[in-house]
């Protein structure tokens, strides 16, 4: 109704010019509770329809989710990784056993142990790929929702100024322009005035509701990038850790080869060693890190879904805070 901005006294003054029983009344009190009605409805639709994709997106992260699960194959696979058999030093048993065809030496066994879990971590990065993209389709659907609940908002606020212009030229009308007994003074001050201000407590609520829609909306969009930052990490960390692990292998293999020619131990093997437990060390962390997000991120959408849906049945009036992050 922006159209009437400005045009509240006008109309007043045009509508005491009315007789009490002139027909005209009726479009007095349409002009009256028409006021915001199109931006309310359309809002009330927009709020009804983010309950599908804030359910969705809330899902994405929880702990039945496939990137909770992905996340926890990958910490298994990544435990069998560990490359501290390489650095003992092979007993005489051990070097005997080493001789036996499908034993090997520590070295070889590991090795075969990379090459056999490189392929299930590879397909392990990428699903933590595809649900990267989930996360990311998911804030692409919720960013359109946020923008056209902004402009609703915008419009419930213009909305607002129209209804409060009303409220003063009929409050002003029934204080100087009817005094009581006038036979006019009822229609304005017990019809138009309680209608316009039924009026104002319905926009302000739907605006609050709004409000409430677009912090719920942020919460869930900045909890999907910080996990997509933490998934981007984690994996970046375990490409690179593969390489490592490739390179002890083939090193591990060639220094035990010349250590039991020349008889010493294998000293070789240590940087190699310390640098893959250190990338092993980062990814621990990062994989720490990334479920730690993922559950908070988790109860913190859950918690918000169920504010939005218990304010829209009528049990809460206080609006959804943007919970900020650590």
């Amino acid at each position: 109704m922006s159209d009437d901005a400005g045009a509240a006294p006008d109309l007043v003054a045009r509508w005491l010019q009315l007789d009490p029983d002139d027909p005209a009344r009726h479009d007095a009190r349409d002009v009256v509770d028409a006021i915001g009605r199109e931006a309310q409805g359309e809002s009330a639709r927009v709020a009804a329809a983010l309950h599908a994709p804030l359910g969705d997106s809330t899902a994405h992260a929880s702990d039945a989710s496939e990137i909770a699960q992905t996340l926890a194959d990958l910490r298994r696979e990544l435990d069998a990784l560990d490359p501290s058999e390489l650095s003992a030093r092979p007993s005489w048993l051990g070097r005997t056993l080493a001789r036996i065809p499908g034993v090997g030496t520590a070295s070889t066994r590991y090795a075969q142990r990379l090459a056999s879990s490189q392929p299930r971590i590879n397909d392990i990065v990428s699903a933590l790929d595809v649900g990267r993209g989930v996360l990311s389709r998911d804030n692409v659907t919720l960013r359109s929702d946020q923008e056209r609940l902004h402009e609703l908002s915008s419009s419930l606020c213009s909305d607002l100024y129209i209804a409060q212009d009303f409220d003063d030229a009929l409050v002003f009308a029934i204080d100087v322009e009817l005094p009581f007994g006038d036979l006019r003074r009822p229609f304005f001050e017990d019809d138009l005035l309680v209608a316009v201000r039924r009026r104002l407590r319905d926009l302000q609520h739907s605006l609050e509701t709004n409000q409430q829609g677009l912090a719920a909306i942020e919460v869930v969009m900045d909890q999907h990038r910080q996990l997509i930052r933490g998934i981007d990490h984690t994996s970046e960390l375990t490409i690179s850790a593969l390489r490592i692990a490739a390179s002890s292998a083939a090193s591990a293999s060639l220094d035990a080869r010349v250590a039991e020619q020349i008889g010493t131990g294998p000293n070789g093997l240590t940087i190699s060693q310390d640098a893959l437990r250190s990338a092993l060390d980062d990814i621990d962390r990062a994989l720490n890190s990334v479920t730690v997000q993922r559950k908070e991120a988790s109860a913190k959408m859950e918690r918000t879904v169920r504010q939005i849906a218990a304010s829209e049945s009528g049990a809460a009036t206080t609006p959804v805070k943007h919970e900020e992050t650590t």
